[in-house]
């Protein structure tokens, strides 16, 4: 709750101190698009995940989870590989100078921790599993792949439609090197589309890409704009996401539903034009 709390604080205290110069910057030619592309990291809460399926109803308990990041190298920068990573890239249009209309994906990646402590509760089959067959009330469990292999990693897609503000902060005019400094405020909803390899008790597949659910997140961060087009910009984004529709095994009767917080830094550039 920590960081909820700072953006709320951002996003009323940074207007009490911005030094703009409010002529030049309306002097400015305007560039009513945008475009960027750039990457990630993120960090994500504890999930109460269900699976349901013919052979087994049970639900696992504050199951942690963390992204997976591509090792910096040429897969960046190569043109045939550079949306492996785990990758930003958004499209906006600018309603007046400050105001802006965005849509965007947000490629994350999520991965349920091998190894730690959780509980369990529900009912397992011996068709579904002779191992593990019984009836669970928070019972206490190491989770092993024999038991629950679980991750969204190509990926944890968000599909989102924003509503976007540029404070201004500063703008430095000198030739070509003329410079401005922003704060951004965004916020919108978004659809969660996923790609999910999943065994649940040994038995899943790495699934098609499915619509699984819905999200809402507000984000914040500062963006630096040189001559009349080029910007960096760094963002962080607080979010919520409820996933009802997860398939274990694409069309079949198995299913699963979890719902969590996320927090994601991104670093991109982009072009206004």
């Amino acid at each position: 709750m920590r960081f909820i709390i700072f953006f709320f604080g951002l996003f009323t205290a940074l207007p009490a101190f911005t030094q703009s110069d409010t002529t030049t910057v309306h002097q400015e030619k305007w560039h009513r698009f945008y475009f960027y592309w750039g990457y990630n990291r993120e960090w994500f809460s504890k999930s109460t995940i269900h699976f349901n399926g013919p052979n087994y109803d049970f639900t696992v308990y504050g199951l942690q989870a963390k992204d997976r990041p591509t090792k910096l190298g040429w897969v960046y920068f190569h043109p045939g590989f550079f949306s492996i990573p785990q990758y930003n890239y958004r499209v906006g249009f600018g309603i007046t100078r400050h105001l802006y209309i965005s849509a965007g994906l947000d490629h994350l990646k999520y991965v349920v921790t091998q190894g730690q402590k959780t509980t369990i509760s529900g009912v397992v089959n011996s068709v579904a599993s002779p191992e593990h067959a019984g009836t669970y009330l928070n019972t206490p469990v190491t989770l092993t792949p024999d038991i629950l292999e679980f991750e969204h990693t190509n990926g944890f897609n968000v599909a989102e439609l924003d509503l976007e503000w540029k404070q201004p902060i500063f703008e430095k005019r000198k030739h070509w090197r003329r410079g401005r400094a922003y704060w951004n405020f965004g916020s919108g909803g978004s659809v969660v589309v996923t790609k999910t390899d999943v065994k649940v008790l040994g038995d899943g597949l790495d699934n098609e890409f499915h619509i699984s659910g819905l999200a809402l997140a507000v984000k914040t961060g500062p963006r630096l704009e040189w001559g009349n087009r080029w910007f960096l910009s760094a963002e962080v984004k607080c979010g919520y996401a409820n996933l009802p529709w997860v398939p274990i095994k694409n069309k079949a009767p198995e299913n699963a539903d979890h719902d969590l917080f996320f927090l994601e830094n991104m670093i991109v550039g982009g072009v206004r034009f």
